[in-house]
């Protein structure tokens, strides 16, 4: 993974006082520290006049005053400078601090890899019945894409999207892809699948942490599918046309125990080669510059097109890339594509 950049601690730290600091436009401080530089001067230049002036009498009623006035300018450009110290001294802890954020993040960013590296590293090849597109918003991504077929030949697909990123998205992914793994293998329902991944979920994650998640099963073209909490999966045939919209009807999962008599499934026959998709919010969320959204509608279009025989993720792909090259995501953004048939 290529972490943020390294910095100088003392290029932060000059970044953040010419940021804060430094100002084009002189303030109020500025200009009344040279209006005293100014009076001391003037002061000075007339004590100097007076200390050789023939006038005796004017010379000892003025300069006691004019001694006065530049002790005093002295003392207030003496208290500029405590001020300026104080307020530099801010600046540079600042700088260190910015410093050792940047640093733990690199290190969560780091960690995060390895954990993903190592769930990459334990699973199967995707088989051929899926295919992912996936977009991190940072090194590490939240959402989670995995695909498996068990001994018996039913095939199941996950697409989750975990809260957080970085880290905080790390902690929930490894239970997630090895509970998803082994329940799989052993050819289990989709609902007892739901059910082990949120209970589970709900025992590890802290509050306030939970996983959306579309979980899909197919068996000699008898498709089974949950969508908890990601957006309408939509399936498609040949031809371009949606044949079914499978929206969000479980809670996310790890938000509160259930049984397997709690899950709501959407199960449908076809007896035709179909596609199903399923997607993370990130995708239809895209703002590009021009402040026009790739929503559902676009993506949509995208998909109600004829299947040319290698699927649509190609076609999603490219269009994406072309809507937002001139934007920065705000979220992480994956898709999957399941051959039914």
């Amino acid at each position: 993974m290529i972490g943020p950049p390294r910095v100088c601690q003392k290029a932060v730290q000059t970044g953040i006082v010419s940021s804060i600091g430094m100002r084009a436009t002189p303030t109020i401080k500025q200009v009344g520290t040279v209006s005293i530089v100014i009076t001391s001067i003037v002061c000075a230049v007339v004590l100097a006049f007076l200390s050789n002036s023939t006038s005796g009498v004017l010379s000892k009623a003025l300069t006691p005053v004019l001694l006065l006035i530049i002790v005093a300018a002295q003392a207030q450009l003496y208290r500029i400078h405590l001020v300026q110290q104080r307020r530099q001294l801010r600046f540079h802890k600042l700088g260190r601090k910015l410093v050792h954020i940047k640093a733990e993040r690199r290190r969560d960013e780091a960690l995060a890899l390895k954990i993903l590296n190592h769930i990459n590293s334990t699973s199967d090849p995707v088989p051929e019945h899926a295919k992912v597109w996936q977009k991190p918003l940072h090194g590490f991504s939240g959402d989670l894409a995995l695909a498996y077929e068990s001994s018996c030949g039913k095939k199941y697909t996950l697409l989750a999207d975990l809260t957080g990123h970085g880290i905080a998205a790390a902690i929930g992914a490894a239970p997630v892809a090895s509970i998803f793994r082994a329940t799989t293998k052993k050819g289990w329902t989709v609902e007892k699948i739901v059910t082990e991944l949120n209970n589970r979920l709900q025992e590890l994650l802290p509050s306030g942490f939970f996983c959306c998640a579309a979980i899909v099963m197919e068996d000699k073209g008898l498709i089974t599918i949950c969508n908890a909490g990601l957006p309408e999966i939509l399936i498609i045939n040949d031809e371009g046309q949606i044949v079914n919209c499978v929206t969000s009807a479980q809670l996310p999962l790890g938000i509160q125990s259930i049984g397997v008599e709690d899950v709501i499934v959407v199960t449908a026959e076809y007896h035709q080669q179909h596609q199903l998709y399923a997607f993370t919010d990130g995708l239809i969320e895209t703002t590009s510059a021009n402040d026009e959204v790739f929503d559902i509608d676009v993506l949509s279009d995208l998909l109600c097109t004829q299947n040319q025989g290698f699927g649509r993720i190609k076609s999603i792909m490219d269009s994406f890339e072309s809507f937002s090259k001139d934007s920065l995501p705000d979220d992480d953004i994956s898709i999957v594509e399941v051959k039914i048939c």
